[in-house]
């Protein structure tokens, strides 16, 4: 949305759509002002909301934007006032930007002196007509919890009897274990469960156990030594629950710079 409270604010916006639109690869950004004084032909200096300047296929373009925070269509004063400018700084364009719309005199007088007349407006469900604008998601989140562990070591294990032959009173932290299959890299304790103790979904919220007897498995040691693992007990629960995701495009979405004439879009500014 705009979120916008006054001129100075939505004058804000109009200069970073302009911005955003002298992004785009055709043209070359010059400066987009907010706020600026133009001095024209006749030795007067203006006040432009935004002064837009860009050159595209190696012409300089100056656009004078007048915005217009109204809550009511805008009236033909302004329209007269914009035009004015434009006579008084030559080899511009001007562009007549507002909230809500523009009387019938004012579209009369734009349209025949060439100047736009654009809408800046909050975005709407119609913007999406054709497209996806909303996405509801609905998942289930599987998680295990692990409470005790024993496990044996594998005493026919050449490694294992080196490592234990080296130091007789070896002891594991099982928490904070690393488990090694192979020569795979090493992963933690609950990393590796999670790989090898299957998840039935019939037995959620019921304490488990299970044997495990990984063929080449490992835990490493702080010294970097291994023993195998000849079976690994392991306690555990299941848990689940349903988890609700929703998504609207609109909240992605600032504000729509919009040609009034033919409603089609100019630009979307994202946030």
């Amino acid at each position: 949305m705009l979120d916008v409270e006054n001129s100075t604010e939505y004058e804000k916006v109009a200069q970073q759509v302009y911005q955003a639109i002298l992004a785009t690869d055709d043209v070359q950004t010059i400066e987009v002002l907010h706020n600026v004084q133009i001095t024209g032909r006749s030795g007067v200096a203006h006040q432009i909301d935004v002064y837009w300047r860009y050159l595209k296929d190696g012409s300089e373009h100056q656009v004078l934007v007048e915005c217009k925070y109204y809550r009511s269509t805008i009236d033909l004063i302004h329209a007269r006032n914009l035009l004015g400018l434009l006579t008084d700084i030559p080899n511009s364009q001007g562009v007549l930007l507002t909230t809500v719309g523009f009387q019938k005199g004012v579209v009369n007088l734009c349209n025949f002196y060439g100047i736009s007349l654009k809408r800046l407006r909050n975005p709407q469900g119609s913007d999406w007509d054709g497209f996806i604008q909303k996405v509801e998601i609905e998942g289930r989140f599987h998680k295990t919890d692990y409470f005790d562990f024993s496990f044996k070591i594998d005493g026919k294990d050449d490694e294992s009897i080196r490592t234990l032959a080296a130091d007789s009173h070896v002891s594991v932290n099982l928490q904070e274990a690393q488990f090694q299959d192979c020569t795979d890299s090493p992963v933690g304790t609950v990393t590796w469960l999670d790989r090898n103790v299957p998840f039935d979904e019939s037995q959620i919220d019921t304490p488990l156990t299970i044997t495990l007897s990984p063929p080449t498995t490992y835990i490493v040691l702080p010294s970097g030594q291994r023993v195998k693992i000849l079976s690994l007990d392991v306690q555990y629960v299941h848990s689940s629950k349903i988890i609700n995701f929703g998504f609207d495009a609109m909240d992605l979405v600032r504000g729509v710079l919009e040609d009034f004439n033919t409603k089609e879009i100019d630009h979307t500014l994202h946030y």
